[in-house]
C-alpha cells in the first residue's frame, strides 16, 4: 500500500510540473567527483538570452540571516556555448561571473567545482560516508532571466541513495517549479537509515545519516508521526504530498536544524533517543533529556512549514540573494514557531506538564537576566539579526544590547494567546489567527505587511492591539508574563537564592584560566569595570579558577567590598567590587491549586490536543 501511494504521489506530483518543464528549463548536472577532495561539480545549461549572461551564487539562505558569501568555496569556472566552445568571461563581483555571448548564440553552459566540507544546516559536506548538498551554497543562477523550471541530474551516485523534498523524475532526477523552490531543498545522498509513515493522505520519510540502530529510528518516526498529526490538524491539512526529515547524528553537528518548504534538515551531535541530561547543553534545555532537545527541533522546523515557508512577513520572498532582505517579523516567524513548538509537545503528550512549565521557567529567568530588550524592541531585533550573525556579536557591544527575537516572540505569543483566550472566554485563540493568516496571506499570496498583520490580529480576535503593540513589540517595556500566565491559573514562584551574594559575571575555562565570558547589565561587575575577556587571576587574595569562583563568592557576604585581580590585555588590573544580592531570576511555574473557574477553563482548553486520545 505504501509503495503504491508513493507511486500515485509522485505520477500527480509529475503530471503538475509536466506543463512547466515544457517551457526553457535550467538544466542542472551534479556530479560526486571527489570525496577526498571534498569536490563536487556543477554543470548549468541554461536557455539563450541577451548578451551578456551572469551568472550568480546567493550570498545568503532564506531562513538564515546572515552574509555566508558562498562563492568563497567556488573553484575552476568555466563557460562553453551550445557548441562546446569555451567562452570567455570575467568576475564583476564577489559571488557574479559574466559570460561573454554572441546574440543567438543558443544554450550557454557553464561548469564549477564547489568545495563542500562543512556539516550544518546552512553548508555543504562531501567525503567518503555521504554528500549533504545545500543548495545556496552549491547551485548558479542566471540573473536576468525570468523565473523558469529546474531539472537536477545526480551523477556518479556510487550506490547511494537521495533523501530530498524535490520531485523525482527516478532515483536520480529530480525537478522544481523555479530556482526558489529548487535550492530550498537539500539532498542527503548516502546510505542512511530511514523510516516511513502516512497520515491525512501525505507521505512522510524520515533519512538519519549517522544512527546505527534502525529501532531507535523506527521509534523516533512514531515520535515525529505525532508531532505532524497535531499540527496538521491545527493548520487544516497537509500542504504537500511529501514532506523529508533529513537528520544527521555527528559528534561535529552543533544542534542545528533550517526550514524549507516540504522537508527540514536537522542536526545533534548526540544519538536518538538520548536519555543523557541536556543541563550541559543549554540553560534553557535544563531539566530535559537530549532527546526531547530532537522532539523540540523537529516541532520547530515541522511547524515552520506554515509559518515562515507559506505564512510570512512580505519581505521574505521572492527573495533577493544578493544582498540582505530586512523584515520587522521575526520575532513572529520565529517566535511564534518557537511557541507552538513547545505547544505541540505538551499536547501530544511528547512533554510532560512539568517539563513545558518547566521550559518556560528557563525561558523567563533568561529574559530577565538578559539586558538587550532594554535597548530593542522585538521589532529592532528582528530589523537587526544581520548586525548579530547568531552569536557572533557577543564579545562586543551587542551582547548587551540585542536579545534573541525566537525566546522574546516566544513569550509575546504566550501573552498574546492568553489574552486572546480570556478575553473571548475561550471563543477565540491565536491558533485562530494563524489559521486566517494562513488563509489571507499563505503561498502563493505575497506574504503580509506589518500594517496587514496588526489588523488581521485586530480582526480575528475583536480585540486592540495598540497598547500592547506599542509597549511590548515597538517599545521596550518587560513583558508582564506573570499577569498573562495567572490568566489560565498558572504562578510564579522565586526560587533564587536572596541571601547570596552577587556579583553579575560568567565565566569560561581557556588556557587553563578562568576568562570573564559576559557580564550583567549594571552588576557590580559592570560597575567595578571588569570586561568580558578579562582573565580573572583573584578574589581578594584567593586564586580564581573557572571550577572555584562560585564557591569563593559564596563565602562572601552581600554588601562587602572584594578586590578582582585581573589581567587585560597583557596588563594586571585592580577592581574593586561591592556585592549585591542575588537578583531574583529562578524560577518555578506551578498551577494554582485554589483556582478561579475561568482560569481553569482557559487552560484546559489551551492545552488540549487536536488529536483525540492524547494527554
Amino acid at each position: 500500500m505504501t509503495k503504491r501511494i508513493l507511486v500515485c504521489a509522485a505520477f500527480f506530483t509529475c503530471c503538475a510540473l509536466a506543463p512547466l518543464l515544457a517551457q526553457p528549463v535550467w538544466e542542472y548536472r551534479l556530479r560526486l567527483e571527489d570525496p577526498q577532495a571534498h569536490l563536487l561539480q556543477i554543470e548549468l545549461t541554461a536557455p539563450a538570452a541577451a548578451p551578456p549572461q551572469d551568472f550568480s551564487l546567493p550570498a545568503w539562505a532564506p531562513g538564515s540571516y546572515q552574509i555566508a558569501n558562498y562563492a568563497k568555496f567556488v573553484q575552476d569556472f568555466a563557460a562553453v556555448d551550445a557548441a562546446g566552445r569555451p567562452l570567455p568571461f570575467t568576475k564583476i563581483d564577489k559571488q557574479t561571473w559574466r559570460v561573454t555571448t554572441a546574440s543567438g548564440s543558443g544554450k550557454t553552459t557553464i561548469r564549477y567545482r564547489v568545495f563542500a566540507n562543512i556539516l550544518g544546516d546552512t553548508e555543504s559536506e562531501f567525503n567518503e560516508e555521504h554528500a549533504q548538498v545545500f543548495g545556496p551554497q552549491v547551485f548558479m543562477y542566471a540573473v536576468n532571466q525570468p523565473a523558469r523550471p529546474v531539472r537536477l541530474r545526480v551523477e556518479q551516485l556510487r550506490g547511494w541513495r537521495i533523501a530530498t523534498g524535490l520531485s523525482a523524475v527516478n532515483d536520480s532526477t529530480f525537478q522544481a517549479r523555479d530556482y526558489d523552490e529548487f535550492i530550498d531543498a537539500p539532498l542527503e545522498i548516502g546510505n542512511f537509515l530511514e523510516a516511513r509513515f502516512t497520515l491525512a493522505g501525505a507521505q512522510f520519510r524520515l533519512a538519519v545519516h549517522g544512527e546505527e540502530d534502525s529501532a531507535r529510528v523506527h521509534a523516533f518516526a512514531r515520535q515525529l508521526a505525532k508531532i505532524v498529526a497535531e499540527q496538521m490538524r491545527m493548520m487544516g491539512g497537509p500542504p504537500f504530498q511529501e514532506y523529508v526529515f533529513i537528520w544527521h547524528v555527528d559528534a561535529r553537528a552543533q544542534y542545528y536544524g533550517l526550514e524549507h518548504l516540504n522537508s527540514t534538515s536537522i542536526g545533534m551531535p548526540h544519538r536518538l533517543g538520548d536519555l543523557r541530561s541536556a543541563d550541559e547543553v543549554s540553560f534553557s534545555y535544563s531539566g530535559l533529556h537530549r532527546q526531547d532537545i530532537d522532539l523540540e527541533f523537529a516541532a520547530h522546523e515541522f511547524f515552520h512549514l506554515w509559518n515562515v515557508k507559506r505564512i510570512r512577513p512580505r519581505e521574505l520572498g521572492p527573495f533577493d540573494y544578493a544582498r540582505e532582505v530586512h523584515t520587522t517579523g521575526l520575532w513572529i516567524a520565529e517566535g511564534w514557531t518557537d511557541y507552538y513548538g513547545y505547544l505541540t509537545l505538551l499536547r501530544t503528550g511528547l512533554w510532560s506538564r512539568w517539563k513545558w512549565l518547566r521550559l518556560y521557567a528557563n525561558l523567563l529567568s533568561e529574559y530577565r537576566l538578559s539586558s538587550g530588550w532594554r535597548f530593542r524592541s522585538a521589532d529592532q531585533a528582528s530589523l537587526d539579526t544581520w548586525l548579530w550573525a547568531y552569536g557572533n556579536g557577543e564579545q562586543g557591544n551587542l551582547g548587551q544590547t540585542y536579545f534573541s527575537y525566537y525566546s522574546h516572540g516566544n513569550l509575546l505569543a504566550l501573552c498574546m494567546d492568553l489574552r486572546i483566550r480570556s478575553a473571548s472566554r475561550g471563543e477565540r485563540s491565536l491558533d485562530d489567527v494563524m489559521r486566517v493568516m494562513l488563509a489571507r496571506f499563505g503561498h502563493p499570496q505575497p506574504g503580509f505587511t506589518r500594517a496587514q498583520f496588526w489588523q488581521c490580529l485586530a480582526e480575528v480576535t475583536a480585540l486592540d492591539w495598540r497598547a500592547f503593540r506599542r509597549d511590548y513589540v515597538e517599545g521596550t517595556h518587560e513583558l508582564p508574563v506573570g499577569d498573562y500566565l495567572k490568566l489560565a491559573g498558572i504562578k510564579i514562584d522565586t526560587v533564587s537564592n536572596l541571601d547570596a551574594p552577587y556579583l553579575g559575571v560568567s565565566v569560561r575555562e581557556q588556557d587553563k584560566q578562568a576568562v570573564v565570558a559576559a557580564v550583567g547589565y549594571r552588576s557590580s561587575a559592570a560597575q567595578a569595570g571588569l570586561e568580558v575577556g578579562d582573565r580573572w587571576l583573584a578574589l581578594d587574595d584567593q586564586t580564581v579558577t573557572a571550577e572555584n569562583w562560585q564557591s569563593l563568592l559564596a563565602r562572601k557576604a552581600i554588601g562587602a567590598k572584594v578586590v578582582l585581580l585581573v589581567s587585560r590585555r597583557g596588563n594586571i588590573r585592580r577592581l574593586e567590587a561591592v556585592l549585591q544580592s542575588q537578583p531574583p531570576v529562578s524560577y518555578e511555574l506551578n498551577v494554582v491549586e485554589e483556582e478561579d473557574p475561568a482560569a481553569t477553563a482557559v487552560r484546559e482548553a489551551w492545552w488540549r490536543p487536536y488529536v483525540a486520545g492524547e494527554d
